[in-house]
């Protein structure tokens, strides 16, 4: 009985493409999606400059970086098919898939290989955008074009190892065996290396020269890097936060790029910023930009941003660029527009997560418009689906309030206040970007440098936001606090 359902499947080719969800077997389902979420989505990435310094002693096992997605290759009980981490399936006569039907009785049981699924070009490295539309079933891209290189063994294996296998060595020794001879389906090139020098070597072979993306290094520890050239985008402030330890200095930046229609998409936070001095003179800079929003975001510390008019534009340096989450989910990102001098929240849609930013500079010479901070700065990393469709607002659910508590402690005639209030969003079915509940505190002294400060907590539930809300009164409503 097949592992999946093609219930809602289109044609790709003579194959078929079902959407997420569509692996029916939940044991298989979970196994695969736990693969990308613990092992693949937790690869240190490293830029070319950081090998010889952050990769620690040999010997490595080095392999290309192809530009595609991660999916699973299973050989199950005869039939043949790919899966990735949120359930899509690929099934069928499909090139890539009648290569693997030739090795299937190589497997022993069910086998479940993961690796990188990829569209090739005729000219030049793949990229991920290829990808997408041979699955998309552009005829221009040619479904003959897919392949896929394994990298690890995840289930099953052959008649000389069957998982459990503890060491990486011998989990790809055994996808090579059986996937030994493919033109479109193979095991990822790998060379055993023992020292940086020969990392920095293969890089400028295969990725500064243009073959891959980057380079994979797994470490005798099995902790695996991933080294990418660096890259800057060009982006708007829209947001930022002053460090709680010194109100006179920027903490983080919330930053977005603009779509075609002119709407600004949240890409992310920098909280690298340089200097305490270059820190300084960004929030006097910052500080004269202020305005008002309907939508609110909070940083890593749970500080809320103070929304910005859109008038400053940074150049920021980062390692890579994500669109999918650690589960193969796309990432979703809050699309806004700046009307009669306010943000004013659409809806969230696809979009990216910058890793690693760090400022370079300020960018004086260029303006907060689509010509100068375009999404397309990413394409080259990603492909965003609707980029070019405009975010309408979502008629979504009020939030419901569930506590409210107020305290107030007078001292030398002033009067300090802290708040508690905890509500149900009622949104998180509807928009999976909106938390199921929140738990939010605000704590005003006005003799203090730094008088308002915020601490915001995101909960599944009830019980859990019930149990952070208690634990903030007895933290910090102490002898002298009175309810208001």
């Amino acid at each position: 009985m097949p592992k999946y359902t093609l219930k809602d499947a289109r044609a790709v080719g003579k194959g078929q493409h079902a959407p997420g969800g569509s692996v029916t077997d939940l044991e298989l389902g979970g196994t695969i999606s736990r693969y990308k979420r613990g092992i693949a989505s937790r690869y240190t990435a490293l830029v070319p400059d950081e090998i010889s310094d952050r990769l620690p002693p040999g010997p490595y096992l080095v392999s290309p970086k192809v530009d595609g997605e991660q999916w699973c290759l299973v050989f199950d009980d005869g039939d043949v098919f790919l899966a990735n981490p949120n359930g899509r399936v690929l099934q069928g006569d499909i090139p890539v898939l009648n290569e693997a039907r030739k090795v299937l009785s190589r497997c022993v049981g069910t086998t479940v290989i993961a690796g990188e699924l990829f569209a090739a070009r005729k000219e030049g490295r793949s990229r991920h955008g290829d990808l997408a539309a041979a699955i998309a079933g552009e005829a221009k891209a040619g479904v003959e074009r897919i392949g896929f290189v394994g990298f690890d063994l995840v289930w099953g294996g052959d008649e000389t190892a069957k998982m459990p296998i503890g060491d990486y060595r011998g989990r790809f020794e055994a996808v090579s065996r059986i996937l030994e001879g493919g033109k479109r389906l193979r095991a990822v090139k790998t060379e055993t290396v023992d020292d940086s020098g020969r990392v920095e070597a293969l890089f400028e072979t295969w990725a500064a020269g243009g073959k891959a993306e980057g380079l994979v290094v797994r470490t005798p520890t099995e902790h695996t890097f991933k080294v990418k050239p660096s890259i800057t985008i060009d982006a708007a402030v829209i947001g930022y936060t002053t460090r709680s330890e010194d109100a006179t200095q920027a903490s983080s930046l919330l930053l977005a790029l603009i779509r075609p229609d002119g709407q600004y998409q949240i890409i992310g936070h920098c909280g690298n910023l340089g200097t305490e001095n270059e820190r300084r003179k960004l929030n006097v800079e910052l500080g004269q930009l202020e305005c008002t929003s309907t939508y609110s975001e909070a940083n890593s510390r749970g500080a809320l941003f103070q929304p910005l008019q859109p008038a400053l534009v940074v150049e920021v340096r980062i390692s890579d660029v994500q669109a999918d989450t650690s589960s193969g989910d796309i990432v979703p990102r809050m699309v806004l527009a700046f009307e009669d001098g306010a943000w004013v929240a659409k809806r969230c849609m696809a979009g990216v997560s910058i890793l690693h930013p760090r400022l370079v500079r300020l960018r004086d010479d260029k303006k907060p418009v689509e010509a100068d901070v375009p999404v397309r700065q990413v394409f080259e990393r990603v492909l965003l689906p609707d980029v070019n469709v405009a975010a309408a607002a979502e008629d979504l659910p009020a939030s419901e309030v569930l506590r409210r508590e107020v305290y107030t402690k007078t001292t030398k005639d002033k009067v300090a206040v802290r708040k508690l209030v905890v509500w149900k969003t009622n949104k998180d079915e509807q928009d999976p970007a909106y938390p199921a509940f929140v738990v939010y505190f605000t704590d005003y002294s006005p003799g203090r440098k730094d008088p308002l400060k915020r601490t915001v907590r995101l909960a599944p539930d009830k019980a859990t936001a019930t149990e952070l809300a208690d634990a903030m009164i007895a933290s910090e409503i102490k002898r002298g606090w009175k309810p208001a």
